[in-house]
């Protein structure tokens, strides 16, 4: 039997080399995919004021890789006389950016592709989200860690997760004297970021004794199908496309009443909050809670694939809508209120 030691080393090790794994493994998915990230922008449009359109797509403009990235892709079916339809395909294009780096030439993709960005151990807390994202089946639980204050995230080597690097491209964003070129990037990464925040599985993982030792990295590990249960929830909304999710999510935002704008404070750990919370009593079922203790019990070294009912997959969709309507909404808080 491992002695108690030689288990919490292993562990520990685990959540060392876990940044370098998600840069190196051919993990399916690691954030909401395209139409998610496109419906967060498309959401925001609907809140911000003409004169913030038009300023927002004037720093993107000063992006290094605007040409090659953006207007060389606009697809024909964007018409670009249609100021409202370019402004939703491009600011899209940027909310969905930063995971086109991951797929850019070496030297580009080493410039800008962040991956440890995208999410956060689940053992970090600060502020509202005082409480851990990790599930741990007959195993101990890690301490929490302690976050570092946002007054502290000045450089770009401070960000380290999805929090601090929202703290770090906000700053950024919100700096009118900074370099033109650095503020359209970190406009990208706004965008993405509050996306990401809002995905449950981007802010905590499953732990268990043995086979989830070293946490099955925000569910890439648990398989669906020929799939896995990350990407099953980045996806959720791909059957809809943006055009039949986004008045469906506006009306759940919005309802008979205009959500009030003016003065609304952005606060990310509270928003992280709420996906620990979507984490802990909806992503992780007790069915799946069962099969990985079952797995973990006999000693298996990898989990059945499991199946996702109607009932589940039906609460995903309407959960992926709440998360990306209020990431939408909040996009659009932050570009009002924050952004001279």
């Amino acid at each position: 039997m491992k002695s108690g030691y030689f288990h919490r080393l292993r562990r520990l090790c685990w959540r060392q080399l876990l940044p370098t794994l998600l840069c190196i493994l051919p993990l399916p998915a690691l954030a909401w995919d395209a139409v998610g990230h496109r419906l967060t922008a498309a959401v925001a449009l609907e809140f911000i004021s003409d004169s913030r359109r038009d300023q927002l797509l004037e720093i993107l403009a000063a992006h290094p890789r605007y040409q090659q990235d953006f207007l060389e892709q606009i697809p024909a079916f964007v018409d670009q006389d249609d100021r409202d339809a370019l402004a939703q395909w491009l600011l899209g294009q940027a909310a969905y950016w930063p995971d086109i780096a991951r797929g850019l030439p070496a030297s580009a993709r080493q410039q800008y592709n962040r991956p440890p960005w995208h999410y956060t151990d689940g053992a970090w807390v600060r502020g509202a989200a005082a409480f851990q994202g990790n599930q741990y089946i007959n195993t101990d639980p890690f301490a929490d860690i302690e976050g570092e204050a946002a007054s502290g995230i000045d450089r770009e080597a401070d960000a380290h997760n999805v929090v601090t690097a929202l703290d770090y491209n906000a700053r950024l964003l919100s700096d009118a004297d900074a370099d033109p070129a650095a503020r359209a990037v970190a406009l990208c990464w706004v965008l993405h970021l509050i996306g990401d925040i809002h995905q449950p599985l981007h802010t905590g993982s499953m732990f268990s004794d043995s086979l989830f030792s070293g946490g099955d990295l925000g569910g890439n590990r648990i398989p669906v199908g020929d799939s896995n249960l990350h990407a099953e929830w980045d996806s959720a909304l791909r059957e809809f496309g943006v055009t039949d999710s986004l008045p469906v999510i506006l009306q759940q935002i919005s309802g008979f009443s205009r959500p009030r704008i003016e003065g609304v404070e952005s606060d990310w750990t509270a928003w992280m909050s709420e996906s620990r919370q979507i984490l802990t009593s909806q992503v992780y079922t007790p069915a799946i809670k069962q099969a990985i203790a079952a797995a973990d019990a006999s000693g298996a070294e990898e989990l059945d694939s499991l199946e996702l009912d109607a009932s589940y997959r039906n609460q995903m969709q309407r959960l992926s809508r709440m998360r990306l309507g209020l990431a939408g909404l909040r996009t659009a808080i932050f570009f009002e209120n924050e952004l001279p």
